[in-house]
């Protein structure tokens, strides 16, 4: 096993325990973290908070799309997870942005964030298989 493969095996243990924790969250606990987020950024403009949020996360996931790419994964399972991402990158932004506009996370996002964390956990365990067999 190559030193990429091994790289890429850690990260999707990670990227599926992050998101197991993500989706375990209950309402309730999203919400209070909400507040505390609101508190954190204070006057910050909106557009900051957007763009370090699209960076940090775009970042973690060219890396990790890099990394199925240099393990030696099928092109379309390369293809799969960048557009998985990118999909999650968008939910972020907007879950981002009516945070901001609101002032609240509402039911409907917070089943988006549920929806999107359980197949990013699905898609972190897959890669890892696949790593494995």
């Amino acid at each position: 096993m190559d030193i990429a493969t091994k790289i890429t095996l850690i990260a999707s243990l990670i990227l599926m325990g992050y998101n197991i924790s993500e989706f375990v969250l209950s309402y309730e606990s999203v919400c209070e973290k909400t507040e505390e987020f609101k508190k954190m950024v204070g006057d910050v403009q909106e557009s900051t908070i957007r763009r370090s949020n699209l960076l940090l996360s775009l970042f973690l996931s060219i890396a990790f799309i890099s990394l199925t790419y240099w393990s030696g994964l099928a092109l379309w399972v390369t293809i799969v997870v960048a557009a998985k991402l990118v999909f999650t990158l968008c939910c972020s932004d907007l879950t981002l942005l009516h945070v901001l506009r609101v002032g609240e996370l509402t039911k409907k996002f917070y089943m988006l964030t549920k929806v999107d964390a359980l197949v990013n956990a699905a898609l972190g365990f897959g890669i890892a298989l696949i790593m494995v067999v």
